[in-house]
């Protein structure tokens, strides 16, 4: 036995061996991802044991260990070193076990399960990479319980939008009442706000503070977002004021920008389906990668 297939059958031994004093047969990850994830290590010259045992503890903890074997091919495709990668790797563990609890927590509280549980999941953990607290998707479930409209799939909704604002330098205290909307109404489009925002930051949009009220009033009254962005230059917050929506803050009303009224924005807003283009993932390997996509574009 070559010392290379000599390692590959340790590594290999190590993730397919049984749970300790389960009487189990074996942790649970396909032999095949297994072997990939060897093969890959050894090209590389990385101990595989070393890269494959946050996969084999992610298993052992009833999580999907294919979630974590990608983020662990992906660090070895870009050069990443063993012990950066195996770090990510247990980070991202240790999150996806948070969100499973999170959504173990709202299947208590009777909503519907996430359609996509895997999707789910791996939303949630990118959000709490991002920043969001475990106590404030607490806070969007206990929400989404007291709604007609709150579902499992709406936290997770609620969760992603607090981190898609936070990478954009919006704490997840200051877009929670947006969040909480969201999760009381059901979800939203992966990218609908993170997209509304950058293009309102494009226009010259500076007061997060109008942005997200604006939204929040719109989503709490089933009002759709098409049309916010004051993209005539109107308004001096560079958004539109829908008449039709609910004002909880009165008082900061003119605050908003330019007022329209029906026609301004269609009714209704249902539940959209995720994309798989959407799905979260979570930072780690190349932080460079953060930066992507932040700052306003360029107005032609």
């Amino acid at each position: 036995m070559t010392e290379r297939t000599f390692a590959l059958a340790a590594a290999l031994s190590l993730l397919l061996a049984p749970r300790a004093g389960a009487g189990q047969e074996a942790a649970g990850v396909p032999a095949t991802l297994a072997h990939e994830v060897a093969a890959r290590a050894a090209e590389r010259g990385v101990p595989a044991e070393q890269v494959l045992a946050p996969i084999a503890d992610a298993s052992r903890r009833g999580l999907p260990a294919d979630l974590v074997a990608a983020k662990v091919l992906e660090g070895l495709a870009k050069g990443v070193p063993p012990a950066r990668i195996a770090s990510v790797a247990r980070d991202l563990t240790d999150r996806l076990a948070a969100a499973d609890s999170l959504l173990e927590e709202a299947q208590r509280r009777r909503l519907a399960p996430a359609a996509d549980r895997k999707a789910a999941l791996l939303d949630l953990a990118a959000a709490l990479g991002a920043g969001v607290d475990r106590q404030e998707v607490e806070s969007l479930v206990v929400a989404a319980g007291a709604a007609r409209g709150g579902s499992s799939d709406s936290v997770v909704s609620a969760a992603q939008v607090l981190g898609d604002l936070a990478r954009r330098g919006i704490q997840p205290s200051e877009a929670m009442p947006l969040a909480l909307a969201i999760a009381r109404t059901g979800p939203r489009r992966p990218a609908e706000i993170p997209a509304l925002f950058e293009a309102w930051r494009a226009e010259g949009g500076k007061d997060a503070r109008a942005f997200l009220d604006e939204a929040r009033r719109r989503i709490e009254s089933g009002r759709k977002l098409d049309g916010m962005v004051d993209v005539f230059g109107k308004s001096q917050s560079r958004l539109v004021r829908d008449r039709e929506a609910g004002d909880r803050d009165k008082d900061r009303g003119g605050l908003i920008g330019t007022d329209v009224g029906k026609q301004g924005a269609d009714q209704g807003l249902g539940p959209a389906e995720r994309s798989d283009a959407a799905r979260g993932a979570v930072p780690g390997l190349d932080d460079n990668v953060r930066k992507l996509g932040k700052g306003p574009k360029p107005r032609k």
